[in-house]
């Protein structure tokens, strides 16, 4: 008689050396030509001066702002930290994942 056996497979997971954690507040994508998903992450924040000038204390120190450089950008950065690139399949697979997460209490 035969025994029936289960068939497994045991998976590692192994970090890529360029692996990193990034903290995103929204996306942007689409569908590619090749009809493949294509989701960008970034994090939305103020923008930064070129430069800022300063009046100097007496002490040599950095007193009142004067003005900030005129080429600097004004307005909001939604800086895209990542893009992925996914099939149909695996973003289908993300998307049971994140209704799941969304679920849990």
């Amino acid at each position: 008689m035969e025994e029936n056996k289960r068939k497994a497979v045991r998976v590692h997971y192994h970090k890529n050396p360029l692996y990193r954690t990034i903290y995103s507040d929204g996306i942007i994508g689409g569908t590619t030509p090749a009809n493949q998903i294509n989701i960008s992450f970034y994090a939305t924040r103020n923008t930064i001066p070129k430069s800022v000038d300063f009046e100097l204390t007496d002490e040599g120190g950095l007193g009142k702002k004067i003005a900030v450089s005129g080429d600097s950008k004004v307005g909001v950065i939604k800086e895209i930290e990542l893009g992925v690139y996914m099939s149909r399949q695996a973003a289908k697979g993300l998307y049971e994942f994140l209704k799941k997460a969304l679920n849990e209490k």
